[in-house]
């Protein structure tokens, strides 16, 4: 604003009213999907934060190895930063960051193609949700068995929900991409 220069206005709206699914009635889909990526936008902030923490306490081990002495467990706590990379999952799914090889199914007809994207989304929502569910299971061994790690005894457990949580993240956004192609196979 300012300048003299005249300002287009713009529609203020819902954020999905592009979204097929939900100009056509959709609602619950459109919240879900909202709520969805909302959640994996949180997730990568969690994994943003990770790797910024990591890098200062990798930084700061080396500085005061220079000057004084190491950091104690610096070792233990990068292995334990690590985890939360798996919250990137997510939104990384949401931007579609992934690589997808696409380069025969281009050639298909359209209602083929959604038909692979059906087909590859269920077994995609599955497959993460086997996986944060196996994870959850390992984590809670791993809490009955009271593992630590090693120089700093911190319980590993909670690092291993982490990983599963961000599993059922992927899982969650790969569904709302499975409802859209349902939704576009449906609609051919």
């Amino acid at each position: 604003m300012g300048y003299g220069v005249p300002q287009k206005r713009v529609a203020l709206g819902h954020p999905l009213r592009h979204c097929t699914i939900f100009r056509k009635g959709y609602h619950k889909v459109a919240s879900f999907e909202l709520v969805v990526h909302a959640i994996s936008r949180v997730s990568n902030r969690i994994s943003q934060f990770a790797v910024t923490a990591m890098m200062i306490v990798v930084v700061g081990n080396i500085l005061l190895r220079i000057l004084w002495r190491p950091i104690y467990g610096t070792y233990d706590v990068v292995m334990l930063l690590m985890t939360p990379i798996a919250f990137a999952l997510g939104y990384c799914a949401v931007q579609r960051g992934h690589i997808s090889v696409e380069l025969i199914v281009t050639l298909l007809p359209n209602r083929v193609q959604a038909m692979i994207d059906s087909l590859t989304g269920v077994l995609s929502v599955g497959i993460f949700a086997i996986v944060a569910w196996q994870v959850w299971l390992f984590g809670t061994d791993m809490w009955n068995r009271g593992e630590v790690t090693l120089s700093v005894h911190i319980p590993v457990f909670p690092f291993i929900y982490g990983v599963s949580v961000g599993c059922a993240v992927l899982s969650l956004v790969v569904l709302v991409d499975f409802i859209k192609a349902v939704e576009k196979l449906v609609r051919k």
